[in-house]
């Protein structure tokens, strides 16, 4: 099964082709600037590399959020388009779960209690607790938004939104690309199925996401 998976949710452009678990190719680049006329080209390019055609991928995966607002719709649209065009089933991956479950992959974790924390600005994280078992991820309780100075108790926190809490645990950074979205979406999709682009929905979970900078308070 060949997967296209997309992320333009942590601050980056990132593309990824992936056969089951196994990443044929990706191309990622940092930063969250002209993330709408770089990621079409950058689909296109890795597809031209490795020789495969739109017509040969037989799964979307994509970064569902929460995170920043524009970089989730970038994700979602291009997702959804394709989707639409050639038919094709979506898996939609959580950031928060994203850095949860990157992170453990990377590390060789027994038991531990993780939170995924984002900075979601105006004063809140994004935020999520996973229990470890044995490299086994479970979700604790609902993706929430947290104000900034509150206490959280933990092992390990996830993400750049740890800086902004209270805790005892180890603070932890790091950056999952779409080629971690690709390989949770591939267990997901054989697990549970995929949706349709109508179905391939975004993640906000602040209701006022879509506000203006001036209705947000900033300058």
């Amino acid at each position: 099964m060949k997967a296209l998976a997309l992320d333009t949710v942590f601050e980056q452009c990132s593309v990824a082709l992936l056969d089951n678990q196994t990443v044929i190719g990706e191309i990622t680049i940092a930063g969250n600037r002209g993330q709408t006329e770089t990621i079409l080209p950058m689909i296109d390019e890795l597809l031209k590399t490795h020789n495969i055609s739109l017509k040969e991928i037989n799964l979307l995966a994509f970064n569902r959020g929460p995170g920043a607002f524009s970089g989730i719709r970038i994700n979602t649209a291009v997702v959804q388009a394709l989707s639409f065009a050639h038919d094709l089933p979506c898996v939609g991956i959580s950031s928060l779960r994203a850095l949860a479950g990157t992170f453990v992959q990377n590390h060789d974790i027994e038991h531990a209690t993780i939170a995924s924390c984002i900075d979601a600005r105006q004063n809140e994280v994004y935020a999520c607790f996973y229990q470890v078992e044995k490299d086994v991820l479970t979700q604790i309780g609902d993706e929430t938004l947290l104000a900034y100075d509150s206490e959280i108790k933990a092992d390990f926190i996830i993400g750049n939104g740890g800086q902004f809490i209270k805790t005892n645990g180890e603070l932890m950074t790091l950056n999952p690309t779409a080629s971690d979205i690709g390989k949770m979406a591939y267990l997901d999709y054989l697990n549970h199925g995929g949706v349709n682009a109508e179905n391939a929905l975004p993640v906000y979970l602040r209701h006022n996401a879509w506000k203006t900078l001036a209705e947000q308070g900033k300058k």
